[in-house]
């Protein structure tokens, strides 16, 4: 019988709501999301060549080939890529020569997307397809968004027009350094 009031008592405990104090507080945080410029250009290939050793690269022209993703942008805004020549003549040797660089042209093409998700480009992206080498500025790319990583392909290449240029020439290597800039939009 000590037994029914000892149950009876846990049948109450269990079915009585218990009151509990507790202390209830909040804290917060502010988080910011510092975004800045991001405005990112690399040449691939350091040093591209073009061959005129050949009787039909004086016919024909040549050029260097397609140098895949030669340019790669990476831009968190819309930006623009030009080209241009350090000086407006070929070296030879050290010394300036009489071969002008504007008997090179460079030719754009749309590459691949280097972050690997096979994104596709931005529909504002426009590729200026062929310039003449210049001393002066000649924009080769223009996109209105920005990409993440984006390559564009880049063959340089003398056209059968220019090879008149070329001959009477010494043999050699002629070299002259190509800027390209990307600015945003």
């Amino acid at each position: 019988m000590k037994r029914i009031p000892q149950i009876c008592l846990l049948l109450v405990l269990q079915f009585c709501p218990a009151i509990a104090f507790s202390q209830i507080g909040s804290a917060e945080t502010q988080v910011n999301v510092l975004i800045g410029q991001v405005l990112s250009i690399q040449v691939s290939q350091p040093s591209v060549n073009i061959d005129m050793g050949l009787s039909t690269h004086f016919i024909n022209g040549n050029s260097s080939a397609q140098q895949t993703n030669h340019i790669q942008i990476t831009s968190n805004n819309g930006y623009e890529v030009s080209v241009r020549s350090a000086s407006q003549f070929f070296s030879l040797n050290g010394n300036t020569s009489t071969l002008p660089v504007n008997t090179i042209m460079v030719q754009t093409t749309l590459g691949d997307d280097l972050t690997g998700t096979n994104s596709s480009p931005s529909s504002s992206l426009s590729v200026n397809g062929s310039v003449p080498l210049s001393t002066s500025d000649a924009t080769v790319i223009t996109s209105g968004e920005g990409e993440s990583a984006r390559g564009f392909h880049v063959t340089y290449s003398i056209p059968a027009s220019q090879t008149g240029s070329y001959l009477n020439k010494e043999p050699g290597t002629y070299t002259t350094s190509i800027i390209y800039t990307v600015v945003p939009q």
